[in-house]
């Protein structure tokens, strides 16, 4: 089932820590509360975190049994499933975060709809699309598309063009129905 978690782990992590460098920026001042990793891997996001001193609480849905475990031994919670069919309530969590995973789902526009869904009025959303130097024009304009009739709050290309980039969107959603 694709890519094993070790190798997953050492071969990303440099590329990786440089796109979440650029996220968190983004991220500056945006509470996060009660959080959703779509696709969670192995936690390099949360791992990433916890380097700059950064720690809280995430809830991770990982489809792949071998990458759910290796981030539960890092000592999260981790959900088998896929982010078409997310197995939470409405309004469950404060903030949601999808960092380039949405290239693998069968249906991008419902997994969105999806992770809508289990956003809380007034929270946030930041998803991530990988992309290079050529094709980040087209991942922005894929990511607007998804996100059309949010409040997007800012948006980006993070990473090194010599390595790896993502297009990124931080949104919010509304206080109201929409």
């Amino acid at each position: 089932m694709g890519i094993s978690s070790a190798i997953y782990d050492s071969w990303k992590r440099d590329s990786q820590f440089a796109k979440y460098k650029g996220m968190l920026s983004m991220l500056a001042g945006v509470p996060v509360g009660k959080v959703l990793d779509v696709g969670i891997g192995t936690a390099l996001f949360e791992e990433f975190l916890c380097s700059k001193g950064i720690a809280f609480d995430a809830v991770g849905i990982e489809p792949n049994p071998v990458m759910a475990e290796k981030a539960r031994r890092k000592g999260y919670t981790v959900v088998i499933a896929f982010a078409e069919s997310l197995p939470f309530e409405d309004s469950t969590f404060d903030f949601v975060l999808c960092t380039d995973v949405l290239h693998l789902s069968k249906d991008p526009a419902k997994a969105v709809a999806e992770m809508h869904r289990v956003l809380k009025p007034g929270g946030h959303m930041l998803i991530s699309m990988f992309c290079n130097t050529f094709t980040k024009g087209e991942a922005m304009a894929g990511l607007e598309r998804l996100v059309s009739g949010w409040d997007v709050v800012q948006k980006g290309i993070v990473g090194r063009p010599d390595a790896e980039l993502s297009a990124v969107v931080l949104c919010r959603k509304w206080h109201h129905a929409n």
